[in-house]
């Protein structure tokens, strides 16, 4: 009898644990106003899910300490969002962690939908006037998508970090080049849908994208070619405010783990909260 105690108050505790992970309706009840407050919404890639940048904003919280608090925000398939956890009125760039139920048959196009019902309803609830995007691998291709999109729509994206995206796709033969390049071989009906959009870009965003180098003689960081990553520049070098590069080169510096890597964590961090952005820039990786 007592084991079975045992086993029921044990059950009951680990159904509790479980109940804490998705936030009720009455937790969304008198959210506070944010409206003062720039969010970093976090954009996984293809597979990814509302924890893949877990150990990226443990770092920001803290180590960095520019961001208090966090929450999950799960998207489903027909458009349903999931809360994990709120924000308080003491939240500091809040950061939001975007989970797609569907990453891999989705389009980019349809995630970037996706993203935009999330963006909505967080200003809704919190009053967001403004963001922040980290994207890592396709997670940069729909928010460069969004900036197109949904450039005119609040809350507005103000800085766009792309790790890693293949906005040439991944074939080697329409990527080959050097950094000094001004074109790709071959434009993949992905980046010529961008280029031809180009003329919708907010004139004021901020773009820093990011590539790697392996260092293996493919010129990639494993998947994604360098100057597919640097596509970017095609897409933002004349239309956004700013646009940078940041080239990282070594075996480090795998696609896969990009955003985890204390380099480019750093840098993230210097351009979403110290890079002044106050003039027009344009700043190219070099050979």
């Amino acid at each position: 009898m007592k084991k079975s105690v045992t086993f029921i108050a044990l059950l009951i505790f680990l159904l509790a644990g479980c109940n804490t992970n998705k936030t009720t309706e009455q937790d969304m009840k008198n959210l506070p106003d944010l409206s003062a407050q720039t969010a970093l919404i976090l954009v996984h890639g293809t597979g990814g899910s509302t924890d893949t940048f877990d150990g990226f904003s443990d770092v920001f919280i803290d180590d960095y300490h520019t961001s208090n608090e966090r929450i999950k925000l799960h998207i489903g398939t027909d458009g349903a969002l999931t809360y994990h956890g709120t924000f308080s009125k003491k939240a500091l760039h809040p950061i939001v962690q975007i989970g797609f139920a569907d990453s891999i048959d989705a389009s980019i196009t349809q995630q970037a939908i996706w993203l935009r019902l999330a963006m909505e309803d967080l200003q809704k609830k919190y009053k967001f006037a403004a963001f922040d995007g980290v994207g890592h691998s396709n997670g940069g291709l729909v928010l460069s998508t969004y900036a197109q999109k949904y450039a005119k729509t609040a809350p507005t994206l103000e800085r766009l970090v792309a790790i890693g995206s293949p906005y040439n796709d991944l074939d080697p033969d329409d990527n080959k080049g050097d950094l000094a390049f001004t074109d790709v071989p071959k434009a993949t009906p992905l980046l010529q849908k961008y280029e031809n959009n180009r003329a919708k870009i907010n004139s004021d965003l901020l773009v820093l994208s990011i590539a790697s180098n392996i260092d293996d003689g493919s010129f990639s960081d494993d998947i994604v070619p360098v100057l597919s990553a640097f596509g970017s520049r095609l897409i933002f070098k004349n239309e956004a405010k700013a646009y940078l590069e940041s080239y990282y080169k070594g075996e480090e510096y795998d696609h896969r783990t990009l955003f985890a890597s204390p380099d480019i964590q750093k840098k993230i961090a210097w351009f979403l909260y110290e890079y002044p952005g106050d003039k027009k820039e344009i700043s190219l990786a070099k050979n």
